[in-house]
């Protein structure tokens, strides 16, 4: 069976604003930030179907409001997808929902800084901790991270002392520097992104935006993408741009030309706003209710990674940090879960479970010489499936309609998510055997 909560008593969340170091050896309490948090209305619709959206994460909670979770299961996704795990990870994670854990996804930016995106993400969880234990007690914290969010999960264990962690899942591990994880990087990606960034590559800039004296410059490639999001986004939602937005995009892409002719500073009347407001809202409700409206809005937040990307690469980013080499040797001397389950897929050519579970490993030993009675388990499985098996699912409940149909064993074959059910088994028996 899942520990009951007091067998995690060095790694869980306790009262309001009180967390346990896992790493204390006098296991006093640490006191995290205060926050203002009033309760779980403190959320708004961007969620799908049954998830909700707290200070930037999103959060399932079991089906059965009356039901104590069995623990708390701090999600993050993989490179890229993990700016949408609610979506990305939809089947996996509502599969576990349903079998009794508390679930917590919290989206990331991709960035060359993993310290930088291991701290945002540290500050977005703790900002909801204090009202999910006002709300379900102590409750077990467990790290599952698929592909860049399970190297993630391990920096934050080994890095970030204060972050309690009970037992971690590693999905699809790999920690390669960018040179292998990104094929021609230096020879391809690079120069295209140093163009993209210092606007090398836009063949409009003499002819578009911008002052004669310099007060307004012409938007780079960077800042179109950008303002291309920005449309977007207003559309998905509904809305119309705002009279800042639509002027900054007048000063900067009318044709030189006609600048002198066409209006710079645009205001759209309010009646206009109004009107078209009125005739949008019905339409814009129905959207949001079958949960389109946040399907296409969280897209939106995959794709704005992009720019941010090619603005690191221009300004000089080369390699992650910290660089493999590092997250290895820190690992192996301060990494702090008691339990750890290293899954692999058999045919996922990125895959470096083995390697982590020698470091883990190690890890172990060097722990046990410093706290011989601290028991340390890592344990490695192979499942069928490659590299994207853990996204490979529909929603659980078109899932349960299928199967309905076709039956169990038809509709994950037709559907392609064997793969990701025999993973969500696999971490329930773990945490079960723990």
């Amino acid at each position: 069976m899942v520990k009951e909560k007091d067998d995690y008593d060095k790694s869980t969340v306790v009262e309001e604003n009180d967390w346990v170091d896992v790493d204390a050896q006098n296991n006093e309490e640490s006191q995290t930030d205060d926050y203002v948090v009033e309760g779980s209305d403190l959320q708004n619709n961007n969620g799908v179907g049954e998830w909700v959206e707290m200070h930037g994460n999103y959060v399932l909670r079991p089906p059965l409001m009356d039901q104590e979770p069995r623990a708390l299961i701090h999600f993050l996704g993989g490179a890229i997808v993990g700016a949408a795990p609610d979506i990305s990870y939809r089947y996996v994670l509502e599969r576990l929902a349903e079998k009794g854990f508390l679930i917590v996804a919290t989206p990331y930016t991709l960035s060359f800084d993993y310290i930088a995106t291991c701290d945002d993400i540290i500050g977005r969880f703790e900002r909801i901790a204090p009202t999910l234990a006002r709300q379900f007690g102590p409750v077990p914290v467990v790290g599952v991270g698929h592909s860049c969010g399970a190297l993630l999960q391990l920096l934050i264990t080994t890095l970030f002392p204060d972050t309690p962690r009970a037992a971690n899942a590693l999905l699809s591990y790999n920690n390669k520097s960018v040179k292998e994880a990104i094929p021609l990087f230096d020879e391809v990606i690079t120069p295209i992104f140093v163009q993209l960034g210092t606007n090398q590559s836009n063949p409009f800039n003499d002819f578009i935006g911008g002052s004669s004296d310099g007060s307004v410059l012409p938007p780079n490639s960077l800042e179109l993408i950008n303002i291309g999001i920005k449309l977007s986004r207003n559309a998905v939602k509904g809305d119309l741009p705002s009279d800042e937005l639509l002027s900054e995009i007048a000063k900067r892409t009318t044709p030189k030309p006609l600048a002198s002719i066409l209006p710079q500073d645009v205001v759209v009347p309010s009646f206009v706003r109004d009107s078209f407001q009125k005739f949008i809202n019905p339409l814009k409700e129905n959207k949001l209710n079958a949960g389109i409206i946040p399907l296409l809005d969280q897209s939106l937040d995959v794709l704005e990674q992009i720019p941010l990307l090619i603005d690191e690469v221009a300004n000089g980013a080369r390699d992650f940090n910290p660089p493999p080499q590092s997250v290895q040797a820190a690992a192996r001397r301060r990494y702090r879960a008691r339990r750890t389950l290293v899954v692999q897929y058999d045919d996922d050519p990125l895959d470096e479970s083995e390697q982590v579970e020698t470091l883990l490993r190690e890890a172990e030993t060097v722990m046990r010489n410093k706290r011989p009675m601290v028991d340390f388990d890592v344990k490695r499985v192979v499942l069928k499936g490659g590299h994207a098996t853990p996204c490979l699912a529909p929603p659980l409940d078109l899932a349960s309609r299928v199967e309905d149909i076709l039956g169990e064993d038809a509709a994950k074959n037709r559907l392609l998510y064997a793969g990701a059910d025999e993973t969500v088994d696999e971490i329930v028996k773990w945490l079960e055997e723990g």
